[in-house]
């Protein structure tokens, strides 16, 4: 089948679509067109979560940016096989990202001491105790929530606390905290709010050794928009610290992206201290 050609188009048409913008704007009020770019913005928001807020964010060092290799679709899918996933019968809440990260991170760093804030059911305290002694590692779980639960199954090196995670002093003094057996890896995983998470990066960043991880777990909810109720949530708080703290941190490329760019649930939440 042939088509007809269809006009060129030349400087001379180019020039008349921009005379038409001109003549829009010219008829419009500074304050009309302010709401007309307002809502562009907000559109595109909502059709690319995260995407516009992330731009206000603190710069991530070794220009790391805040987008992941995975589609929003499989994003929200992931989440949703998640919330239903379990382990020896318990709520687990780790995407199978973290599953093939935690492990490798666990026979890497060889942690005597893993720190969770946030446990939920206690699942994933659980198989990560199941992992240390798979891997031969005499290590513990110290998992602290609001409302520790109490498990059918509990290992013996287990051990839930309750504590709030804006305020970790009470529930690990420092005597305690002299404890427990080095190389910490510690686990943020309570309510992705800004402040609370912060809170936790604060609490430890004095305690960290070189070498410790510090995993922030969830900032892809920056890309889902599930941050907006959560004061810009996990990435914020990310940012933030690592714009202040940056020198003595650094985000674990090898973990973020070892399935390609930040494809994981925790979007450049692999931080070690240098």
């Amino acid at each position: 089948m042939i088509f007809a050609r269809g006009p060129e188009i030349g400087p001379s048409a180019a020039g008349f679509d921009t005379n038409i913008r001109e003549q829009i704007k010219k008829r419009l009020t500074f304050e009309q067109r302010r709401r007309i770019i307002r809502a562009w913005v907000e559109l595109r928001a909502t059709f690319a979560p995260g995407r516009i807020r992330a731009r206000n964010l603190p710069k991530l060092p070794n220009r790391r940016k805040w987008r992941t290799d995975l589609s929003n679709a499989l994003l929200w899918s992931c989440q949703g096989g998640t919330l239903a996933y379990q382990y020896r019968d318990i709520p687990m809440l780790k995407q199978p990202f973290e599953v093939a990260l935690y492990m490798r991170l666990i026979w890497e760093t060889k942690p005597g001491t893993i720190i969770e804030i946030g446990t939920h059911p206690g699942g994933a305290a659980v198989w990560m105790s199941d992992l240390l002694e798979t891997f031969g590692i005499d290590g513990q779980i110290v998992s602290i929530d609001l409302q520790p639960p109490a498990p059918a199954y509990h290992p013996r090196n287990v051990s839930f606390m309750r504590g709030d995670a804006h305020d970790l002093a009470p529930t690990l003094p420092r005597e305690l905290l002299a404890q427990f057996r080095r190389p910490w890896l510690i686990i943020e995983d309570a309510e992705h709010h800004y402040k609370s998470t912060l809170a936790v990066m604060r609490f430890f960043d004095p305690l960290l050794q070189a070498g410790e991880y510090l995993v922030i777990e969830d900032a892809d909810i920056l890309l889902t928009g599930q941050d907006r109720d959560r004061d810009g949530g996990p990435a914020r708080s990310i940012a933030e610290f690592l714009r202040d703290r940056g020198d003595s941190y650094e985000i674990d490329a090898r973990y973020c992206d070892q399935f390609g760019y930040n494809v994981t649930g925790n979007l450049n939440g692999y931080l070690r201290r240098k």
